[in-house]
């Protein structure tokens, strides 16, 4: 027997702190409802629910985008119903004004009406709102800028993506020409003054005939980029000067203008001016409405579908006869942009065209005449057309969020589930180790005090 060192009340001192420990923490478990409460209790564990509760937040804020991105669309929506229902009176007037019976001033009564509806269209594109961001006013759409000297907003269909494209011209593009009336040498003498090409002056003198006339106005044109061509016709012993302008398009321009008109007339020419646009063209671009039409205004090519949006593209090289090599870039996009998912460009862009009097092109409805109003039938049923297509894709946008927010839903549940598996106690498990270690602690305590009194019968030794 040794009282120096009292090894079973050690052993059990150690025992009853280890089982206070796990009582400790399965108190801290029973009380939180988690398995996990520090790094320690699953270091890897805590790592993976830490991600999973991210994207859970991510999905749950994700289906709330959705959610919004849907109310933005019922109020785009609603607005364009109305603006359906506007057109659609504005027809009932245009096959009114359409009948002859109707006098003049009946006519100008339908035409006063149809008025203002196109201003409560327009009252509409500009105030149709959702949290301050209009949504009719073309903003949420594709747009892209052209840096030329005729600069606009122009609007890209869904089908087509920035990119480079080949576009093959059919024609050449055609020279500014002004032919002149044959002439009789004769006629220019005795003829003086200023003739100006393009305000270029030539001065013309009495002692001048035919051909000091003719150099005199070849060296003028060749300052501005203009050919002069003179033709002989024998038959009728007779002089005629073509000019022809060295470029193309805008550019091709040509102005010859005296304040002499008996000189001008003596030369075959009246006061003229003339310019040249370039040749129709034909391009194909994946996804393009079928009806687009093309025409080329010089170097710049212009795209123009059914509804009016256009599409401007610069020829890189030449305008020659052939195959161009041409970019569309977009300088600024519009649509807007909805964050469906939990993670980095989970988006869904959402493009609602500018809808107002000048895009459905109501704005300049004649209804005064028989044929006036016909026409406007046709350009109202087009534009009934254009807004019902709106509003089918936006039904289709709402449909898809429809399935979004389902799916963003599932997954949510899913992934909690999974979540509640790594982070959630067991509650029955945990009750069953609370009672264990609760026991353990007591006999723990219990035998430590008998532990302690085993030295005491040392003494009864030497008392004896």
């Amino acid at each position: 027997m040794r009282i120096n060192h009292n090894i079973p009340s050690l052993k059990a001192n150690s025992l009853l702190r280890k089982n206070n420990r796990a009582l400790t923490k399965s108190l801290e478990r029973l009380s939180s409802g988690l398995r996990i409460n520090h790094a320690s209790d699953d270091a890897a564990g805590m790592a993976i629910s830490n991600k999973m509760k991210t994207q859970i937040e991510g999905l749950n804020q994700a289906s709330r985008n959705a959610a919004d991105g849907i109310s933005v669309i019922q109020t785009a929506e609603g607005a364009l119903n109305e603006i359906g229902a506007i057109l659609s009176r504005m027809r009932d007037l245009a096959v009114q004004a359409a009948t002859d019976t109707n006098t003049a001033d009946d006519r100008e009564t339908i035409s006063m009406e149809i008025n203002q509806l196109n201003e409560e269209i327009q009252r509409i594109s500009e105030t149709t709102e959702f949290n301050t961001k209009t949504l009719l006013n073309g903003d949420i759409d594709n747009k892209t800028h052209t840096s030329n000297y005729n600069m606009k907003v122009i609007y890209m269909s869904d089908g087509v993506s920035v990119g480079d494209y080949n576009l093959e011209v059919l024609a050449e593009a055609t020279k500014g020409e002004i032919p002149a009336s044959e002439v009789l040498e004769s006629a220019i003498e005795e003829q003086e003054g200023t003739i100006y090409i393009n305000n270029k002056a030539v001065e013309i003198s009495r002692s001048d005939d035919y051909t000091s006339v003719l150099e005199k106005i070849r060296s003028t044109c060749e300052v501005v980029d203009i050919s002069v061509e003179s033709i002989y016709d024998q038959d009728t012993d007779s002089r005629q000067m073509i000019f022809t302008s060295n470029n193309f398009g805008k550019n091709a321009k040509i102005e010859i203008k005296s304040e002499n008109i008996k000189l001008l007339k003596a030369i075959g020419l009246e006061n003229e001016t003339t310019s040249s646009q370039g040749m129709d063209a034909s391009v194909e671009l994946k996804g393009f409405p079928s009806s687009a039409t093309v025409f080329a205004d010089g170097d710049m090519i212009s795209i123009t579908d059914k509804d009016d949006f256009k599409i401007n593209l610069q020829l890189s090289s030449g305008t020659e006869q052939g195959e161009a090599k041409l970019k569309l870039s977009v300088l600024d996009a519009g649509p807007m942009q909805l964050q469906i998912g939990a993670n980095e460009s989970q988006t869904m862009s959402i493009r609602i065209p500018k809808v107002d009097p000048t895009t459905l092109g109501t704005k300049f409805l004649n209804l005064n005449t028989n044929e006036g109003a016909n026409k406007a039938i046709a350009v109202l049923d087009e534009a009934i057309n254009m807004v019902t297509s709106i509003r089918s894709s936006l039904g289709a946008y709402q449909n898809r969020l429809d399935l979004s927010i389902n799916n963003l839903d599932t997954s949510s549940v899913n992934m909690t589930e999974a979540l509640s598996r790594i982070e959630d106690i067991d509650m029955a498990e945990e009750i069953a180790s609370y009672t264990q270690k609760d026991v353990l602690t007591q006999a723990g305590t219990a035998m430590m005090s008998q532990a302690n009194a085993r030295p005491q019968t040392i003494l009864s030794l030497l008392q004896g």
